[in-house]
């Protein structure tokens, strides 16, 4: 699969994406629980705070579109594993879906480096 270098460029964003996602969340989540322990903090004794509602919100909706993000990479980088390396009879096509499977994120980001950015130039002996 020969890509451009813009398309490398916009692939490695997306390849970022979800640890950005990630960093966001971890924001949220502990600003949701610091919401709360201010109002434990004053005394207040009353309705539930509206603020912990919208802090879990978002912190779903990061969530959710992190893994969104993630998936659709993890399935771009299986694809693009697949088609520029039709010709390999060794096992580096298992190597690298094994190692995207179980590292996503990292694996993900390793691939995007090792893979994808290098120019490839074929060599003809």
């Amino acid at each position: 699969m020969n890509l451009t270098k813009n398309q490398k460029i916009l692939i490695g964003i997306f390849h970022f994406l979800p640890v950005l996602g990630i960093i966001c969340y971890f924001f949220t989540f502990f600003n949701m629980f610091m919401s709360i322990s201010d109002g434990v903090n004053n005394g207040e004794g009353g309705p539930f705070p509206t603020e912990f509602m919208q802090s879990f919100f978002m912190a779903f909706i990061i969530i959710a579109v992190t893994s969104i993000v993630g998936l659709g990479i993890l399935i771009f980088d299986i694809i693009h594993l697949t088609k520029s390396n039709k010709g390999d009879t060794n096992n580096k096509i298992l190597i690298w879906i094994l190692i995207l499977l179980f590292s996503q994120g990292i694996g993900c980001i390793v691939y995007y480096f090792v893979e994808i950015l290098p120019n490839k130039k074929k060599e003809i002996f």
